[in-house]
């Protein structure tokens, strides 16, 4: 048994009658939809490729699956019997790509109230953007009800089927609603408003007058609202911390929500016109992240319990059904059972960097760590940039514990989780205050009197590969040893390699390659440029068939360290996307971590 040795699940889902779960495991080597009868044991559902969503017809007799053939990211959207495994496939075009709401997310219901009509996001006609089409399940006809010019995604049909809500997903903090009158072609911009803001679509008011969101409309932080058809907000918790996300019963007369603070989930519920209040039956941990990221987004069952997928600092992530009523908890899930031992949780630090941001972070310490036999510590940053570390596990980072190796896990800006203005901060300034970040929370471990700081080495996977290698290459002071994951080392050749649907968002997110100044300012940061100041040996590893980061971004790198007789490895994964699936799971954790034990 290793810190591998887990059963990963993920967007779990209750069966419309309330009967089953159906949820995204890797047991069988890949994600695939499971499905698990209350008091039951779970059943593998096979599909073709990577699932990276399923969600239950309203009648519960089909799954509507999401899934990825060869990692490049083209998802097929098809329906699946699961009991006989027949796969009907709805939109399977190759080269293209289809989303049943927010990329790599749970937020977006596809189905109308009775299972007649499927909302879905393509980019046929057009491949930098996403157009929205209805399909008619009777008769097979579909049509463009909004044709985009940027990333517009369904999010859920009223409850009339009149009306279809659609999320223009510009940025992760720059967002529009719309509304589609079906009836008549009409298309109705709902939150008109001035400079960036979240919106965040929760569920259609059961009257059909307008829908529940999480917004920053008018505020730094997400808050849980309703907004009406008319355009009026009424807020029901607006607290100095983010409302990531909430569910709405089936009846429409209970709201769940989770507040994040400080990274862990503050769970909250309320009657309709009644006051807040907290679940304390579940243990502490995560419950809900912006657009349900990681599978983290709470469902109403049928019989009214709330099922959530709750993510810990000392054990793997599981599922439990949560009575509100009576604040009792009752877990389905042991994902944990054959981890080979006791899970050593993090403690949050903070840092304060020159331009008076504080830096979060979660430092983890080996238990063999002591101020008479300090531990080396790797920093270990994670991508998006626009995510959090959370207070969850995470089978490197207890791999790394258990080899006598501390783990830091910064927040840095950009970070999702700590309001609008510290996650707009890294925009246009990758590789810039984002490093000033990280070293500001390097300095704290000088205070920490089991960490050997003399021995750090620095870790990351797509935007953190990339803050990795200007890690070490801007600050190559700092560091041992690295170990960079499909991270971009040129920032101006990565934005000409976006996929098609990126496109549109690199200027604003990062820069504009045919702007000389940003010209200038992405090639002074990039690593690839500065590799001659890198002085720590560094493994770099790519998926052969990444479509987000290409492949050449870690040829490239690797080459120009070649060339200079620097101290590098290059690890390619024939037949794998932007991340590692079950099967080279365990052999990427064992790899990386030897290559600190190695070098630390």
């Amino acid at each position: 048994m290793g810190w591998t040795d887990f059963d990963w699940l993920f967007g779990a889902e209750p069966r419309p009658d309330g009967g089953a779960v159906a949820y995204l495991g890797d047991a069988s080597g890949r994600p695939q939809p499971w499905v698990l009868p209350l008091g039951g044991t779970a059943r593998h559902v096979e599909v073709p490729g990577s699932v990276v969503r399923c969600v239950w017809r309203p009648d519960g007799a089909r799954l509507l699956v999401l899934t990825d053939l060869d990692g490049r990211e083209d998802h097929r959207l098809a329906e699946v019997d699961p009991v006989t495994g027949e796969v009907w496939w709805l939109v399977a075009e190759e080269g293209v790509r289809c989303e049943i709401g927010t990329p790599h997310s749970r937020l977006g219901q596809p189905y109308n109230a009775d299972g007649t009509l499927l909302a879905y996001a393509s980019n046929a006609r057009d491949p930098e953007v996403f157009d929205v089409l209805v399909r008619d399940l009777r008769t097979g006809g579909e049509r463009i009800v909004l044709r985009g010019d940027d990333r517009y995604l369904p999010m859920g049909f009223s409850p009339d089927s009149r009306l279809l809500l659609v999320l223009r997903l510009h940025q992760q903090t720059e967002q529009d609603l719309f509304v589609c009158d079906l009836a008549d072609d009409s298309v109705r911009l709902l939150t008109p408003h001035d400079g960036p803001a979240k919106y965040h679509p929760v569920a259609w008011l059961p009257d059909s007058s307008g829908v529940y969101l999480c917004t920053t409309q008018g505020r730094d932080f997400l808050g849980l609202a309703a907004l009406s058809l008319d355009g009026g907000l009424t807020w029901l918790d607006a607290p100095e911390s983010d409302v990531e996300g909430a569910a709405l019963s089936p009846g429409g007369t209970r709201l769940a929500w989770g507040v994040n603070e400080d990274g862990y989930t503050r769970l909250r519920w309320a009657e309709k016109g009644g006051p807040p209040v907290d679940v304390t039956a579940l243990p502490r941990g995560v419950a809900v992240t912006e657009f349900g990221l990681g599978g983290f987004a709470p469902r109403f069952t049928a019989s009214g319990e709330l099922l959530v997928q709750l993510g810990r600092p000392d054990a793997a992530t599981d599922l439990y059904l949560v009575d509100l009523d009576r604040d009792e908890a009752r877990r389905l899930t042991d994902a944990g059972a054959r981890l080979p031992g006791a899970i050593v949780p993090p403690t949050p630090v903070r840092a304060v960097n020159g331009d008076g941001f504080t830096v979060p972070g979660l430092l983890y310490r080996p238990p063999s760590a002591s101020a008479d036999e300090p531990a080396p510590v790797v920093v270990t940053i994670h991508g998006g940039p626009e995510v959090q570390a959370l207070p969850v596990f995470d089978p490197l980072v207890q791999s790394l514990l258990a080899r006598g190796i501390g783990v830091l896990a910064p927040n840095v800006r950009g970070s999702s989780g700590y309001g609008m203005r510290y996650q707009r901060a890294i925009y246009r300034d990758w590789g810039g205050g984002d490093l000033a970040d990280v070293e500001a929370l390097v300095r704290v471990l000088d205070d920490v009197p089991w960490v050997d700081t003399a021995r750090l080495g620095v870790h990351g996977a797509s935007y953190g590969g990339f803050a990795t290698l200007a890690c070490l290459t801007l600050l190559p002071h700092l560091w041992r040893a690295g170990v960079s994951e499909c991270g971009p080392s040129d920032l101006l050749n990565d934005i000409r390699g976006f996929p098609p649907t990126w496109r549109k968002r690199a200027v604003d997110w990062i820069g504009d390659p045919d702007d000389p100044d940003d010209v200038a300012r992405l090639t002074a940061r990039s690593p690839l440029g500065n590799a001659h100041r890198l002085r720590a040996p560094v493994l770099i590893m790519h998926g052969e068939n990444d479509a987000n980061v290409r492949p050449e971004e870690s040829e490239r790198m690797y080459r120009r360290l070649r060339e200079l007789g620097k101290p590098a490895r290059l690890v390619l994964h024939p037949g794998v996307g932007h991340g590692i699936d079950r099967a080279g799971l365990e052999a990427t954790v064992d790899l990386i971590a030897s290559w600190f034990a190695e070098h630390l």
